[in-house]
């Protein structure tokens, strides 16, 4: 999870400059599923259905990538964040 979390937080700095196999590393290291399509990957959680999105097969992409990917990534980790919270709470 290291690389993964150092990745995101120089996405966070900068959304320029990335490629489909830095968003691969990225979302497989916050355990999405990454699903190869002919021109698209598509990626989802399998814990959380509405954490999904699309990433095109170029070299370089758009920043709106790395945005979409830091922010579903920081949705995913509010969340599990808060139902650990809940889980200590039951304890």
């Amino acid at each position: 999870m290291a690389k993964g979390q150092d990745l995101l937080k120089r996405m966070q700095q900068s959304p320029f400059g990335w490629g489909q196999d830095d968003f691969r590393r990225l979302y497989r290291a916050y355990k999405f599923e990454v699903i190869e399509g002919s021109r698209h990957m598509v990626v989802r959680h399998p814990d959380h259905s509405d954490l999904i999105t699309t990433v095109a097969r170029h070299r370089e992409l758009a920043p709106a990538y790395a945005r979409t990917a830091v922010r579903l990534i920081e949705e995913l980790l509010r969340r599990t964040t808060r139902a650990g919270s809940k889980e200590k709470n039951k304890k």
